[in-house]
């Protein structure tokens, strides 16, 4: 099963038979075989008629619209798992402060620890280009989270781990400045690069979870704000460094995405198309390449393996250690 991503502007989508088509004018760009997608990802202004959108409902392929720069507009969802009873206990949990602060203890422990395995792992090959403080001031504050009495409590934790880490970001790359962590707008090309990486691997757990029953805007360390997909928000964490950090620093530093390749200005950069569609091909790469090494599940099968964790901790009550990413040598 693959996911396919839609890119080119003003492009259609038809139906054909039990196939979908896309067609920009009168070239055909694409044929797409439904028995082999799990899902599609739609960037920018591409036009779907009915014929296509009701087949995708009746083969349970669900698609995410977002913009040409990334910011989810909405889904197109198959159908919903009718697991009610799912929903019914996530919402008792996040009712349950006592649920809601183990869960998010376990949520800052795993990307706390992320990050200082991240920041390790260069340490070895590059001794001399680090501050040697910022892991002891992470392992710091990882000792306190075990103190917390209070999510603004923890969240003051996160953050705190987050300069340090963030803090020495810029000086694993090697070609290219990285002024700190901008998320709204991203006017640099890291900061862009980083947060296309956040809302792709955020908007597919944002699609595992709801086809597993959960409501993805409920959250517990993130909570619950409008139009927000809070729950989403919490599983990501843990995945942030391993994934999408470590993909950056990568194709930045080996030069397969430079500044050159970004457009736009003080509303936010993003990739010229070609390099866009590049980057999803490697960004691809690495949700299918096995997360600790040769043998082990890809980082795709991680996510599944995530939400079904996740939805085990509600049924039961009982919050378990989120997925927490050990530094060993793969992709």
């Amino acid at each position: 099963m693959s996911i396919v991503y839609l890119t080119t502007m003003g492009s259609s989508v038809r139906r054909c038979g039990e196939r979908l088509q896309v067609f920009k004018d009168d070239a055909k760009l694409a044929d797409l075989r439904l028995f082999e997608l799990e899902r599609l990802v739609v960037f920018g202004a591409v036009q779907f008629t009915a014929q296509a959108l009701a087949l995708l409902l009746d083969k349970g392929i669900d698609v995410a619209f977002l913009t040409s720069r990334g910011r989810l507009r909405g889904s197109l969802v198959a159908g919903q798992s009718r697991n009610v009873y799912l929903r019914l206990a996530q919402f008792e949990r996040w009712k349950d402060d006592a649920f809601r602060l183990a869960f998010s203890r376990n949520l800052v422990v795993a990307k706390l620890t992320a990050q200082e395995r991240l920041l390790a792992r260069y340490e070895r090959n590059h001794p001399d280009r680090l501050d040697g403080n910022a892991r002891d001031r992470i392992r710091s504050v990882l000792e306190k989270t075990a103190s917390a009495t209070t999510l603004d409590e923890l969240r003051g934790f996160e953050g705190a781990g987050a300069a340090a880490y963030y803090g020495q970001f810029g000086r694993m790359l090697t070609s290219i400045d990285f002024p700190g962590r901008k998320k709204h707008p991203s006017t640099d090309p890291v900061n862009a690069l980083l947060s296309l990486g956040y809302v792709l691997l955020t908007n597919e757990i944002a699609a595992l979870l709801e086809a597993r029953g959960f409501d993805p805007a409920v959250g517990f360390f993130h909570g619950i704000r409008y139009g927000r997909q809070s729950l989403s928000l919490d599983v990501v964490e843990p995945f942030r460094q391993p994934v999408i950090d470590r993909l950056t620093l990568r194709l930045l530093n080996r030069g397969q995405i430079t500044a050159a390749e970004f457009e736009g200005g003080e509303k936010g950069l993003r990739l010229v198309p070609d390099s866009f569609r590049r980057y999803l091909l490697l960004y691809e790469e690495q949700m299918s390449a096995p997360s600790e090494g040769e043998g082990t599940p890809t980082w795709r099968e991680q996510l599944r393996q995530q939400s079904d964790a996740l939805r085990d901790m509600i049924m039961d009550g009982e919050p378990a250690m989120l997925y927490t990413w050990t530094g060993r040598r793969s992709s």
